[in-house]
């Protein structure tokens, strides 16, 4: 576990998936990342990579050849080299392997950078193709964050807010929660989306398109915030647990790419947003976090 410090906040990061832990405030004490109770959802905020979601018959295709690959892909599952570059950064790296090369076929290196500024923490994907072939590779955030930071209140206090626009436009999904062509209009009161239960009965609120990439959890009852700005991806996702029973969780999503769509055949290459990089090259994709107190 790497700790990253500074007079405001302590921030834990793990080698396992390269996972951000915990968010936590020296001047409140609130832990403001889920700490992955198992009855309810096991994990913090997992890394997706090299694929976003599932898999029409969890399955893909490149050059040609088929591949089956574990829902989110592998990175969040495997040890990532861990390497402490200041007392507020560290990086961590994912290289191939023989296990990766089973269920993606590149020679890649993902490095992973967590830079703790103030309130602030920025989370930046350097993704290089080591192959002498087009690699196609998708990245994306799952940030869960508690809900319910003070005493007596209830998920139903929360919301999220996005800027310039008053509804988003949800992704539909058929019945196997494969993405389909059509788009369902979310009307939004003054910006905000309530965040209740129901909301997340149909598995997550895709959408894509947003005037201004930015999303602010916040709450009626006080005025703190946690807001995601995430310039670099063009696809956004909100998720919680589907229970019989309030979850004080939401996870924050940016997405690189788009999950499998039922009107698309396996091809890796013909995915909604896929990204391409030609040999050699490499690109950063990254997103930041601000929690105000």
């Amino acid at each position: 576990m790497y700790v990253l410090e500074n007079a405001m906040f302590r921030v834990e990061i793990n080698e396992l998936g390269a996972e951000l832990s915990s968010f936590k405030s020296k001047t409140t004490g609130t832990e403001y990342v889920w700490q992955a109770d198992p009855a309810i959802w096991k994990r913090h905020a997992p890394i997706l990579f090299p694929i976003v979601g599932r898999l029409k018959d969890k399955t893909y295709t490149a050059g040609g050849k088929a591949y089956e690959i574990t829902q989110h892909g592998f990175g969040r599952d495997l040890e990532w080299q861990g390497k402490r570059v200041s007392d507020c950064c560290v990086e961590f790296r994912l290289e191939q392997s023989e296990f990766t090369k089973k269920m993606y076929p590149w020679d890649f290196a993902c490095t992973v950078r967590y830079t703790l500024d103030g309130a602030s923490l920025k989370k930046e994907h350097i993704t290089e193709n080591r192959s002498d072939t087009t690699m196609y590779y998708e990245v994306g955030g799952h940030d869960a964050y508690n809900l319910c930071w003070q005493d007596g209140e209830q998920i139903t206090d929360y919301y999220v807010a996005f800027e310039g626009t008053d509804t988003l436009s949800r992704i539909a999904t058929d019945e196997s929660v494969m993405l389909t062509q059509e788009r369902v209009a979310v009307p939004l009161a003054d910006g905000r989306l309530p965040i209740s239960r129901e909301l997340f009965a149909n598995d997550a609120v895709m959408t894509e398109g947003l005037p201004v990439r930015r999303a602010t959890i916040g709450c009626t009852k006080n005025s703190r915030s946690i807001t995601m700005d995430f310039t670099d991806f063009d696809y956004f996702a909100l998720w919680s647990a589907d229970k019989d029973f309030d979850v004080p969780y939401v996870c924050l999503e940016p997405w690189s790419t788009l999950p499998d769509c039922s009107y698309l055949d396996h091809a890796i290459e013909n995915k909604e947003g896929v990204r391409v990089l030609q040999p050699g090259q490499s690109e950063n994709l990254s997103f930041t976090t601000t929690i105000r107190e």
